[in-house]
């Protein structure tokens, strides 16, 4: 407050916190610096925090920089057909939580096919930052660094696909439980089952598509797809095209949640009953999902820890360039609600 009212009072620094506590300026400096360091008692960097609010302190980000070579800001880039979802912001969310554990500061850029050739320096400075998380967006980080043997800074890649080999990854297993889903249909009686999905022509090798296909042609059952654009109200209007079209399918797979609740709009506005006449699943675990009339079964990602061990990974590799890859493999879950209609086999 005192700088607040009089803006030409003396910044405090590190060296004015040793000098009350009557310890090193080293000391300041790791308890306050650093989330956990073995030189560090507890005690000590709660006494050494308490000072510093005591006192005003204001970490000077530019020194630090100066002195450091490094920003404390990472960026997360999100794989993002420029449509807003809530799964997105759940990733941002959780990987921000992340990241200010390790007294990072996170950048969020979005990132898609339209910006491959957009002039990437206009749009985001990688050198600027201290590392990069990359969220299924993989061929942002490609189209930036091209003709670079490695981009210039650490980057981990996340998610279900889009990941970059020879960097530390963090992959999500969709495929097991796309398989369990579709086998919980077909385990329902459910023959006719339609995937939902954009972008078709791109999801050939995606582990949700190749499930559904794997799983209905061990089954001798057919498989018919639904392409829709990205935006949920685009999504209701098509699946209610469809059904008009060519009457409700038993079951409609839907590639995500935003999807799956796009698309019980639309069978609720035709007057269809889910699941009585139309078994319906989603993928990605977003909140929505519970708060449905009818609860959404779906295909939830662990996000979370997703995010935890990124950020890890992240700051190890800051720490040690020369590491050996970091890579975990995190296995999503099938959560069965009202939606299908039956129980967890």
């Amino acid at each position: 407050m005192n700088t607040i009212e009089n803006p030409n009072a003396k910044r405090i620094t590190l060296k004015d916190i040793a000098k009350r506590l009557d310890v090193s300026h080293a000391t300041v400096s790791r308890a306050l610096n650093r989330v956990e360091d073995p030189l560090i008692s507890e005690s000590t960097r709660a006494r050494v925090r308490q000072v510093a609010v005591e006192m005003g302190y204001r970490p000077n980000h530019a020194a630090r920089s100066l002195a450091t070579g490094r920003t404390g800001l990472v960026a997360l880039w999100l794989w993002s057909e420029a449509v807003p979802n809530s799964y997105h912001a759940n990733v941002s969310q959780q990987m921000h939580a992340a990241a200010q554990l390790r007294q990072y500061q996170l950048l969020v850029n979005l990132v898609s096919r339209k910006t491959l050739d957009a002039p990437f320096n206009n749009v985001f400075d990688a050198w600027h930052v201290d590392g990069i998380i990359a969220h299924e967006a993989g061929p942002a980080i490609q189209a930036q660094f091209q003709g670079t043997p490695r981009p210039p800074v650490p980057v981990v890649a996340t998610g279900v696909y889009h990941l970059l080999p020879g960097v530390d990854r963090v992959y999500i297993d969709v495929q097991a439980a796309a398989q369990l889903a579709m086998k919980h249909l077909i385990g329902l009686g459910r023959r006719r089952i339609v995937y939902v999905t954009d972008d078709l022509a791109h999801r050939h090798s995606e582990p949700r598509y190749v499930a559904y296909n794997n799983v209905l042609q061990d089954s001798g059952l057919p498989s018919a797809y639904l392409d829709v654009p990205k935006s949920r109200p685009a999504v209701r209007a098509c699946v209610k095209a469809y059904v008009e079209k060519n009457g409700p399918p038993e079951a409609l797979f839907c590639h995500n949640d935003d999807m799956a609740i796009a698309a019980y709009r639309g069978l609720c506005d035709l007057g269809i009953r889910v699941p009585d006449d139309v078994a319906l699943i989603g993928c990605d675990g977003i909140e929505d999902t519970e708060y449905l009339e009818v609860p959404l079964t779906t295909i939830a990602q662990p996000l979370t820890e997703m995010c935890e061990i990124a950020c890890q990974f992240l700051e190890q590799r800051i720490e040690d360039p020369t590491r050996p890859i970091q890579e975990a493999t995190l296995m999503a879950n099938l959560v069965i609600r009202s939606s299908t209609g039956g129980r967890s086999p």
